[in-house]
């Protein structure tokens, strides 16, 4: 990766937090707003990717909240003792799955949207891989999501909701330098 394209949205702010992450939210919430708006996003969920991702209940909590209460917890994972770090690395790798995801064949095919029913877990299922192949393997940080979308993501739905999401991307969650970078450029211009 490129020093220059990414290193400002790999630094954290006064607060912690990666500055990828509020740009990777803005993302994710246009896109759920847009979807929203549309009838595509009301209609029933014919597959079963769609109804996976749908799950039982849309978390109420704003996608940026969610993702910092994420990055939040798993610093403060009682195992780790606060060595794992979600940084800007693993959001900018959550931005770059979730498209690979929707533009998927499994997707298009299915008609996954990131909407306001799915957008949620979409996410958690991004970070959870990207944190795992961004060199910070998580051990049962299921609960995570479930605190970090206030019940409404279920612990246990997360190991399902992760094996969909790697055979729909054909479990390709390597990124080189250029795609990379590629996705820094899109997220700087947000």
């Amino acid at each position: 990766m490129s020093a220059t394209v990414a290193s400002p949205l790999l630094r954290e702010d006064d607060q912690g937090i990666p500055r990828s992450l509020p740009l990777l939210a803005a993302l994710v919430e246009a896109e759920a707003r847009l979807f929203a708006a549309t009838a595509a996003a009301s209609r029933p969920a014919d597959s079963g990717l769609v109804r996976a991702f749908r799950g039982c209940a849309a978390p109420k909590v704003p996608i940026r909240v969610f993702m910092e209460q994420i990055h939040l917890l798993t610093r403060s994972v009682p195992a780790t003792q606060g060595m794992v770090r979600i940084d800007g690395t693993a959001f900018v790798l959550t931005g770059i799955y979730l498209t690979r995801f929707v533009r998927s064949a499994a997707g298009r095919e299915a008609g996954i949207l990131v909407e306001p029913a799915t957008a949620h877990r979409l996410v958690a299922v991004a970070v959870l891989l990207a944190a795992k192949f961004g060199g910070h393997p998580p051990s049962n940080w299921s609960w995570v999501f479930e605190d970090s979308s206030e019940g409404a993501i279920r612990a246990e739905e997360m190991a399902g909701l992760e094996g969909r999401f790697l055979r729909a991307i054909d479990f390709r969650l390597f990124v080189d330098s250029a795609g990379f970078d590629s996705f820094c450029k899109v997220q700087g211009c947000v």
